[in-house]
Parts: structure tokens; C-alpha cells; sequence
């Protein structure tokens, strides 16, 4: 069996890049699995985002933590309980 040689231009491509980022996701989910699977490099714009909080839900986070939401209701103090008195 020969053996190929097997370039990265093609996948590097900026015309590769807008096709696998406008298509489906389970487009680019396959293109990553054929990718790990040959061992080859997986381009930037194929890679996983990083998990974890999105900015705009960790500004809110941070901004309910400065400014903590006042009750819209005051509740009385609890009578004391006639079985305990």
C-alpha cells in the first residue's frame, strides 16, 4: 500500500473556515472527530470553546453579588410556638 502524504493547506483555508463554521454543528463535531482520529493539527477555528461561565453570566454574578436584590415584602417576626412557651 502506498503511502500519501497528507497536507493541511485545504482544511487551513479561510474558504474552509467559513464552511465548517456557517454549517451544522454536527458538521464540525465530525470534522473534529476525523481530525483527532488522523492525528492531525485541529485548526482554530474547529476547536471546543472552553467551558464554564459565559462573560455576560459571570457580569450579572457579579453585579447581583454588589447590589443584592432588596424583598419586596417585609415578613413579621414569628410568634413563638404555644408547645414550647
Amino acid at each position: 500500500m502506498p503511502t500519501l502524504t497528507v497536507t493541511t493547506d485545504l482544511i487551513e483555508s479561510q474558504q474552509a473556515a467559513t464552511y465548517f463554521t456557517n454549517a451544522d454543528r454536527r458538521v464540525m463535531i465530525g470534522l473534529r472527530a476525523t481530525l483527532e482520529m488522523l492525528r492531525l493539527p485541529v485548526p482554530e477555528y474547529a476547536r471546543r470553546k472552553a467551558t464554564g461561565v459565559t462573560p455576560a453570566k459571570a457580569a450579572l454574578e457579579a453585579y447581583n453579588r454588589d447590589n443584592p436584590p432588596t424583598p419586596s415584602t417585609v415578613l413579621a417576626d414569628r410568634k413563638p410556638n404555644s408547645a414550647t412557651a
